[in-house]
């Protein structure tokens, strides 16, 4: 199977638009969204109801736990807890309860699917150092999958492990060897912040065992519109362009 991974769409419906024309074109099998539906941008309902028709697995994220009521955001800055306010106010009961029934992982035959590090879903770590990685080795290696994909850093990063090293594997198609297992961060749809303003998801063919990312341009200046129209923190727009 050809499966689509999108994550981290944070209310930008132009992004997820473009994206989602895109799998429907390349005519992939099944698209898996690890969370982050919501959050910074204005289009939350948009968002959510194109999710729920297009995505056959969709994860919580950690936007979409503090969204819900179930993490605090005593966590977030004050502009962020703001737009978790103002999200809240803005989605429809039936986006609400989706949210609230959304699981933390996902597994199926040899991957895995989390929004946050492995190590414990739940309490929303990140895999953006060698360090992180680092920490799946040991009792937690036998209980990881071949490919383990990982959202919520809004990185391109990706690690090997062997149960007792971590090898950063960043930057390049992957392909399964014998010896190693992948933590892969498959980048933000809505959000990017590698310095590069194009969206950013993953592909991967579970039949050949490989993985790539995929850039795409979308029209960023309409989102940005809507943020600032919104009433929401500027730089939630700005950052857009630069891709941080």
């Amino acid at each position: 199977m050809r499966i689509g991974i999108i994550s981290d769409i944070h209310s930008n419906h132009e992004a997820l638009v473009t994206v989602l024309e895109w799998l429907e074109e390349e005519k992939v099998d099944e698209i898996i969204c690890l969370g982050d539906v919501v959050g910074y941008g204005p289009d939350p309902n948009l968002c959510c109801d194109l999710v729920r028709q297009s995505c056959a697995v969709t994860l919580m994220g950690n936007h979409d736990a503090a969204v819900i009521g179930a993490m605090t955001t005593d966590f977030y800055y004050a502009e962020a807890r703001e737009a978790i306010y103002w999200t809240r106010r803005q989605l429809s009961d039936e986006n609400f309860q989706w949210l609230y029934g959304l699981p933390y992982t996902h597994v199926r035959d040899d991957a895995a699917y989390f929004h946050a590090a492995p190590v414990k879903p739940s309490d929303w770590h990140y895999v953006v150092r060698t360090q992180d990685a680092l920490r799946h080795n040991g009792p937690l290696y036998d209980r990881l999958r071949a490919w383990n994909f990982v959202g919520h850093s809004h990185l391109t990063k990706a690690f090997a492990i062997n149960g007792s090293r971590a090898k950063d594997v960043s930057g390049k198609p992957l392909a399964m060897k014998s010896d190693r297992k992948y933590l892969v961060n498959v980048g933000s749809v809505g959000q990017p912040r590698d310095r590069d303003s194009r969206l950013c998801f993953g592909l991967y063919d579970s039949v050949e065992s490989s993985f790539e990312h995929i850039r795409l341009p979308y029209d960023i200046d309409s989102v940005a519109r809507k943020i600032v129209g919104a009433g929401l923190y500027k730089k939630f727009a700005e950052r857009l362009f630069v891709g941080q």
